[in-house]
């Protein structure tokens, strides 16, 4: 199971503009602020969603997927995919609502949590290339 981010293209109009001021850098720049900044927050925001498993009402004594990083991200050409650990697969089902939570309503944490990391990831990309275009111009 993997969740794709994507963003739509509204949300990010000023984004868009400065970019293309510096069409030959915009890329790294965008690469190195998703590995830095985006891809940790959109984790920790997924991380926050993960449901704690109960028994009649109870937390049981296990390792939860939630208190631990039980997320990897994989990082290509202006994106990440977060992906559960192997350990934490487990998590996939109450996300989907297959197999053990088969019945029950999907309870898509994973794209709750990109959805609250959106905008801020949003910001620091602006701010990024805004920093990139002002070093450029300044230097």
């Amino acid at each position: 199971m993997a969740s794709n981010w994507s963003i739509e293209f509204t949300d990010v109009d000023e984004l868009i503009r400065k970019v293309q001021q510096i069409p030959n850098r915009s890329e790294k720049v965008i690469n190195d602020t998703l590995k830095i900044k985006g891809s940790p927050l959109a984790m920790q925001k997924i991380q926050e969603g993960i449901p704690v498993s109960t028994w009649k009402g109870r937390v049981l004594n296990k390792k939860h997927a939630r208190n631990y990083k039980s997320l990897n991200v994989k990082h290509g050409n202006l994106e990440f995919t977060i992906r559960p650990k192997r350990q934490f697969e487990y998590i996939k089902y109450p996300d989907l609502g297959i197999g053990t939570s088969k019945g029950n309503p999907p309870k898509e944490f994973m794209h709750g949590g990109l959805e609250k990391a959106r905008p801020p990831i949003i910001k620091d990309l602006t701010n990024a290339v805004e920093n990139e275009i002002n070093r450029t111009i300044g230097g």
